[in-house]
Formats: C-alpha cells, sequence, structure tokens
C-alpha cells in the first residue's frame, strides 16, 4: 500500500478528522505501507507552515511508513538541513539528495551547508 500526505499527518497530528481510520489503517497493515520523498516533502512543508518540528515529525513517519534508504537518508539529512541552517524544503531536498557532488545552481544556499556550488550565474560555472 502507497500512503499518501494526509495519511501521514492524521498519524502525527494530535488530533484530525481522519486519525481513528488512519490509526485502524496502520494497525491493519503495519509493514505493508510505503511512501516516497514527494510525500515527504509534502509532509515537511506542512510542518514548516505550522511550527512543527519537522526532524521529529520525519523520525515517527518513518517508524510508521517505509520508504527507500536514499528516501530515508534525505528526510532526516533534509530535515537538519531546514532546522539547523533554514533552507527552504525543496533546497534541503535538493542538498540532501546532492550529498558530496557539486550542484549546479544560481542559489547561494547550498554553500550554507558545505555543499561546493557551481555558479550557474557566472559564465563558464
Amino acid at each position: 500500500m502507497f500512503a499518501d500526505t494526509d495519511f501521514i499527518l492524521a498519524l502525527l497530528k494530535e488530533s484530525d478528522w481522519l486519525k481513528e481510520n488512519a490509526v485502524r489503517m496502520l494497525r491493519e497493515n503495519r509493514g505493508k505501507i510505503r511512501t516516497s520523498s514527494s510525500v515527504m516533502i509534502e509532509v515537511a512543508i506542512v510542518c514548516k507552515r505550522f511550527g512543527i518540528s519537522i526532524t521529529a515529525a520525519f523520525a515517527n513517519a518513518l517508524e510508521l511508513v517505509a520508504v527507500d534508504e536514499e528516501t530515508h537518508k534525505a528526510c532526516l539529512t533534509a530535515a537538519f538541513y531546514v532546522e539547523k541552517y533554514g533552507l527552504n524544503v525543496f533546497d534541503s531536498f535538493n542538498a540532501a539528495y546532492c550529498g558530496t557532488e557539486r550542484i549546479i545552481s544560481s542559489d547561494s544556499a547550498y554553500e550554507k551547508v558545505g555543499i561546493e556550488r557551481v555558479k550557474l550565474e557566472n559564465k563558464g560555472g
């Protein structure tokens, strides 16, 4: 089964109109539910909008639903970049997936987290 954002948010929030059904579905299907980085990005955006710790939300969500190893690592790294360095959610995930590679971008935000940037705005990079 694939989990959409509303399923994960219903589980994470104290109160949600979908919580009872989400808890039941989780109980009945634990270990068989997976999700994707795009869902986790959406969860992060909602968390940031409402001042909820992305790190805590991801730690909880990743205990409830499965993601591949690369996505798991990217989620935790991205949450760190948002909360420690103030990167936006999209840049944080880009930086997390970039890892130790150089990134082609005009956005200097990546330099905050130590990623070497190939400056798109300069002729010749």
